[in-house]
């Protein structure tokens, strides 16, 4: 079932460009950090490799789930014997492989160099699974891009928080309570290539994120079949 599904998502995103698209995306932000200095590229290869993985990621499997309301496709699976954890966990590893396609492109074109690559793969993959979920449960509730906007820009808005507190921004004692947003172990990975970070931290934020993924998947599971699957409102 897993394998029909992962086949079928994969067919539907290339054959919609909505994957075509998602790819572009990571070249893009690739060519856009050519525009910057190369001392600046420590900062800001970190926020656009969130952007890429995290943020669109988020955004696009809402997307994809809308239109698979709309077409009935959802409709159509509820009355198979499909396990709906098959169906979030098909779309969470699609959108997280289609992440690190992003990430390369990013670190290739932008930086001109792989240099740390395996670390921003971790990072990437696992930040992308925490989105995606998240995105899972947070749109099955909604019918259409308009309504699933503010939560959009919700995210997005405390996603960047954590950058602002890790470059001394945001000063005061409350906000170490950004340890908790999932893009703060992220960015750890991220930095990597760039600056030494211990491998305690690493692996702390490893843990951090996958404890992370786990509440997402419990949080998309129960929201996806409350609402998408059976359609209460």
């Amino acid at each position: 079932m897993m394998k029909n599904l992962l086949k079928t998502s994969v067919i539907v995103g290339f054959r919609s460009f909505v994957y075509p698209i998602y790819m572009l995306i990571g070249l893009a932000y690739g060519l856009m950090l050519l525009a910057f200095p190369e001392q600046y590229l420590p900062t800001m290869v970190p926020i656009f490799l969130l952007f890429e993985p995290g943020l669109v990621g988020f955004m696009f499997v809402g997307t994809e789930i809308f239109a698979e309301k709309k077409d009935g496709a959802i409709s159509a699976l509820a009355v198979t014997p499909i396990e709906w954890r098959s169906y979030i966990l098909a779309k969470t590893i699609i959108m997280s492989v289609l992440s690190v396609i992003g990430a390369i492109l990013i670190m290739a074109v932008g930086t001109r160099s792989l240099d740390g690559l395996p670390y921003v793969i971790a990072g990437v993959f696992l930040c992308s699974a925490v989105y995606t979920l998240l995105g899972i449960a947070i749109s099955a509730k909604y019918r259409d891009l308009d309504d699933y906007f503010i939560p959009i820009m919700a995210v997005l808005v405390v996603s960047l928080l954590p950058f602002a507190h890790y470059h001394g921004y945001l000063t005061h004692p409350l906000w170490k309570v950004l340890y908790l947003v999932p893009s703060y172990p992220a960015l750890y990975f991220f930095k990597a290539p760039f600056v030494e970070v211990s491998s305690d931290t690493l692996a702390l934020s490893g843990v951090a994120l996958l404890l992370w993924s786990a509440v997402a998947y419990y949080a998309a599971k129960i929201q996806f079949y409350k609402y998408a699957v059976e359609g209460l409102r």
